[in-house]
Formats: C-alpha cells, sequence, structure tokens
C-alpha cells in the first residue's frame, strides 16, 4: 500500500463540458493537459471512480446520510458489510499504535462521536437499546490519550486518529 499526495485545485471561472448537468451536482471533469479554458475547449465529465481507476489516485470520498448510528454501520454500502468496525472514544482502551494489532480487512468503519461523544450516540439509538460500545464496535480505542481538555473537536480527532491507526492498518493489510 503506498500514500499518495494530490493537490486539487479550484477553477474560479466556468469549465464548459459536453453535456446539461443538474445545478449543484458534483461532478469529475477530464481536463486533460490543455490549459484552455475557453468556450472553444469543451471538457468531458467523467465517472468518480476515472482519477482512481486510470491514474491510481485517491479521489475524495464519498458521504451519506443516516439517521442514527445502527445506520451507519447497518446500511453499509458494501452488500457484504463491514469486517470490522472501531470506535474512538476518551472511555476506549488506551493502546500505543505501535502495539496495535488489527485484524486483516476489505472494508473498516471508524467511528466517531459529537460533543458528547459515540456513547451518547448508542444511548440515542432506538436500534441499539441496552447496548454498550463494546457491544457496537468490535475494537473500542481512546486515539488521544492525555488529551489535556474535556473534549476534542471531531475534525481534531479526526487527524489525530488517522495517524493513530496509520500503521496498524498498514500492518494489517487488505483481506481480499
Amino acid at each position: 500500500m503506498d500514500l499518495k499526495l494530490i493537490l486539487v485545485i479550484t477553477i474560479l471561472q466556468n469549465v464548459l463540458v459536453e453535456q446539461i448537468l443538474e445545478q449543484g451536482k458534483r461532478v469529475t471533469v477530464a481536463m486533460g493537459t490543455n490549459r484552455d479554458l475557453t468556450p472553444a475547449c469543451i471538457r468531458k465529465v467523467v465517472p468518480p471512480s476515472s482519477p482512481s481507476e486510470e491514474m491510481g489516485s485517491y479521489w475524495g470520498y464519498k458521504v451519506r446520510y443516516a439517521s442514527n448510528l445502527s445506520g451507519v454501520i447497518n446500511d453499509s454500502p458494501y452488500k457484504e458489510g463491514y469486517d470490522h468496525i472501531i470506535g474512538t472514544s476518551e472511555h476506549g482502551e488506551t493502546i500505543i499504535s505501535s502495539e496495535l494489532i488489527l485484524p486483516s480487512f476489505r472494508h473498516l468503519l471508524i467511528a466517531f462521536g459529537g460533543l458528547a461523544g459515540l456513547e451518547e450516540s448508542i444511548e440515542e439509538d432506538p436500534n441499539l437499546n441496552g447496548k454498550g460500545a463494546n457491544d457496537v464496535f468490535a475494537s473500542y480505542f481512546n486515539t488521544c490519550p492525555n488529551q489535556g481538555s474535556r473534549t476534542i473537536r471531531t475534525e481534531e480527532a479526526l487527524l489525530i486518529s488517522l495517524q493513530y491507526f496509520q500503521d496498524p492498518i498498514r500492518r494489517a493489510g487488505i483481506s481480499n
């Protein structure tokens, strides 16, 4: 598994494409090497998977709506669901990242809570009635031990946790 850095540049002018699009819809446009953005140069809308399939490049993430935590878990976009589900919380188990062993997986879900944490998300989900974090998640980790503040914003926890899980995920590998 190799890591790539992709630079995304926002174009502050309109680009002419070969089809009529729904307003506000996110699209991937093949820009090619021609830097001409005049109306004479018509671009092609391609599937969002094109950059990864053609160049092996990471091309963002998909967002889906779920009304509760069980919806996130049970309505997986993968036919076989998630192989391993990790919850993150200050109440989770503290393990040094270099000692963390994850099972091999194809589809990993890492859940982050809001201000009140994943515990509140579990309590408020009628489908998880009476369950605790250890019932919902295969692993439950504190990725920010000794945080020094009452809470960490989710966007901060996300970056810290992705660094924390980077080597364990690489070691686990992707199962077939």
